[in-house]
């Protein structure tokens, strides 16, 4: 039952929820660095076919799903197993404007990244807002 709210926990800090409650959630780094600034995403990946990869940007959440196909071969009778094999799928808020039109995803020994430049912010100014008074009795 402690791992069940321990995940529930994670998804929520993490981003929205699975859409495929039974994918695996690859792991995943999310840092900034550079200058101009780039939010980079990194999943491990290791066996999924580049184009079984789809990455979704909508608003600040990134959804990236796929999946890694087991290898095909003889029978098979596991000691142990870790690897999930199938559909994965993850879910990541930005919380930070990014420049759509720039991102980027390479996928690299088994590691994918994905680049994010951040969007151009508007500088901030100061507004002198009037106050009016409405009187009445």
């Amino acid at each position: 039952m402690q791992g069940e709210v321990d995940q529930l926990f994670m998804e929520l800090w993490a981003g929205a929820p699975s859409r495929h409650p039974a994918a695996a959630r690859p792991p995943a780094d999310v840092y900034l660095a550079g200058d101009p600034p780039v939010l980079t995403v990194q999943l491990d990946v290791a066996g999924a076919d580049p184009g079984a990869i789809a990455v979704q940007l909508e608003g600040d959440l990134l959804t990236i799903s796929g999946r890694r196909e087991r290898p095909a071969g003889e029978r098979r009778r596991y000691h142990h197993a870790e690897i999930d094999w199938g559909p994965f799928e993850r879910r990541l808020r930005l919380n930070v404007p990014v420049d759509a039109d720039r991102v980027t995803a390479l996928l690299e020994r088994g590691l994918l990244t994905i680049c994010l430049p951040l969007a151009q912010r508007t500088p901030e100014r100061r507004v002198e807002i009037s106050v009016q008074g409405v009187s009445g009795g």
